[in-house]
């Protein structure tokens, strides 16, 4: 590791300490649209491009530009842009250039399915900080299965090319599910091609809207789960000394501390799994919606005593908002992740 990238993480760190101190909202997400080109079974928040009535919600250019400028008088640094897919709407640039002239570190999440040359060249203007693109298939088959949109595949090699040779700083991350995980040395390998940063991620959650969702037929069995974890050696020893759900706090992360989403509509919101509270930015502006927030995060219930007594608690993912999604409250267990939590604690107590 170099000493620059040392400097940065220990910076990053120091910024992220003194931001929970003073409750900073230091990184920002702008869901700018639920609506995407594509129609991945286990997506939490995908609509159709076509659907007038999401479009209808989503708050104009100058609203997201407006919101910005309010989050950065309080303390947002890191701005990321999300979707759905971001690229599906028309005024994403009306919404992107300005942005760049804040002194912001703008990252966009994206599947480069729509990253034509026009829309690289646009970014090479002003580069964002980071792309991560989402990967879901080592070739066109697998791909597509899991996107469910023909020809989703080759366009998305054709965006990371094209954002690549213009020397956009991309990330490959891999949601792997049930369909794909057999690929996932060979989606390493095309992260390797273009010599680009990779990630993988498996922890599936359900829709967001409360609308039916594939995701029992795409969350990996815990076993499979544990296998693709324990190929990496730092998740390992994260967990291994993981305090994360040791305590009582229900919210042991920076959702509403120092971090918030807000969604197409402009409602303010812990996080991308936990669509509440709500709080209307455009009607109460930034500052209120980020106090209030921080009121909802504090008056929040406690893990459950069900959680709390459990012996596999040190090893387990829950939080408020996979609470939420499968239980319908902010606290009890999840038996998805129990079942994960128990085989962290027998492989890994087993090791010692």
């Amino acid at each position: 590791m170099s000493r620059l990238t040392d400097d940065y993480g220990a910076l990053l760190n120091k910024l992220q300490k003194s931001a929970a101190e003073h409750r900073q909202p230091l990184n920002v997400t702008f869901e700018l649209t639920a609506r995407c080109n594509q129609a991945c079974r286990m997506c939490y928040i995908s609509r159709p491009v076509t659907d007038s009535i999401a479009r209808n919600r989503e708050l104009t250019a100058a609203e997201w530009v407006d919101i910005a400028g309010q989050a950065k008088k309080e303390g947002m640094l890191f701005l990321l842009l999300t979707g759905g897919e971001i690229f599906v709407r028309p005024d994403f640039f009306e919404i992107y250039r300005p942005l760049t002239g804040m002194g912001l570190l703008i990252s966009l999440y994206t599947s480069a399915t729509l990253v034509t040359d026009s829309v690289a060249d646009q970014l090479a203007e002003m580069p964002p900080h980071r792309v991560e693109v989402s990967l879901y298939g080592a070739n066109a088959d697998t791909y597509e299965t899991v996107t469910g949109t023909p020809g989703s595949f080759a366009r998305c090699l054709k965006g990371i090319e094209a954002l690549v040779k213009r020397n956009i700083n991309v990330v490959l991350k891999a949601t792997i599910t049930r369909q794909n995980a057999g690929e996932l040395y060979d989606m390493q390998k095309i992260a390797k091609r273009w010599d680009l940063q990779f990630s993988a991620s498996w922890l599936l959650t359900g829709r967001t809207d409360g609308m039916p969702s594939g995701i029992d037929a795409c969350r990996l069995s815990p076993s499979q789960a544990l296998a693709i974890e324990e190929a990496d050696p730092d998740l390992v020893e994260e967990w291994r000394n993981s305090e994360m759900s040791s305590g009582k706090e229900n919210f042991y992360c920076q959702a509403g501390k120092t971090s918030c989403l807000i969604d197409p509509a402009g409602a303010m919101n812990v996080c991308s799994d936990l669509p509440a509270p709500g709080i209307m930015v455009p009607d109460v502006g930034f500052r209120e919606a980020w106090k209030e927030l921080q009121r909802f995060v504090e008056a929040a219930p406690g893990l459950s005593a069900e959680c709390l007594d459990c012996d596999a608690i040190q090893y387990c993912a829950i939080c408020p908002a996979w609470s939420y999604l499968e239980n319908g409250r902010m606290a009890g267990s999840v038996e998805y992740l129990c079942k994960i939590a128990h085989e962290r604690k027998k492989r890994y107590e087993s090791e010692q």
